[in-house]
């Protein structure tokens, strides 16, 4: 269960946490195969189908998170080599970001053509004065704010008059 002070996870950290989360269910899916194989060795005529399909299921189950662990490795493997033999920016630059869609480093495109738009004067900017804030009023009661209840008259600890004397 999350808490709601949980810091916030980077991605690496949440494949991480995932891919060991997998690694502990493909270890109980494996108890759970040789604990079924068990059952069927030890399985009746009567129940023998049943033991059998169960087996089939775990075994299934046991092949698939395998097979997720696997390539869950077999990516980050790759990446890592990806990453290592990639040669390293010159030293001094940066990679720019761009946020209109084009390649990273080439020239921002404004919308606006030379000449189409009109050159711009220069206003003095007019001083607005502060509008007066009108005093902090107490909010009415709405279905957002339900009007506050009155204490009851008594207490927990207060008998109620039908019990009798506490004792």
């Amino acid at each position: 269960m999350a808490t709601p002070t949980a810091a916030p996870i980077t991605p690496a950290a949440a494949l991480a946490r995932h891919l060991e989360w997998l690694e502990y269910a493909l270890t109980a899916a494996r108890d759970e195969e040789e604990r079924r194989r068990g059952r069927l060795a030890r399985a009746t005529s009567k129940n023998r189908d049943k033991r059998t399909a169960r087996l089939a299921e775990v075994t299934a189950e046991v092949t698939e998170l395998a097979a997720l662990v696997e390539g869950i490795k077999s990516l980050q493997a790759a990446a890592n080599a990806a990453r290592s033999t990639a040669p390293a920016p010159a030293r001094g630059s940066r990679a720019v970001a761009s946020t209109n869609g084009s390649k990273p480093g080439s020239p921002r495109k404004t919308a606006a053509t030379p000449g189409s738009a009109k050159p711009r004067t220069a206003k003095p900017a007019a001083a607005k004065p502060a509008a007066a804030k009108p005093a902090a009023a107490k909010p009415a009661a709405t279905a957002k704010n339900p009007p506050a209840k009155k204490p009851a008259g008594r207490t927990r600890g207060a008998p109620s008059r039908r019990s009798g004397p506490r004792g």
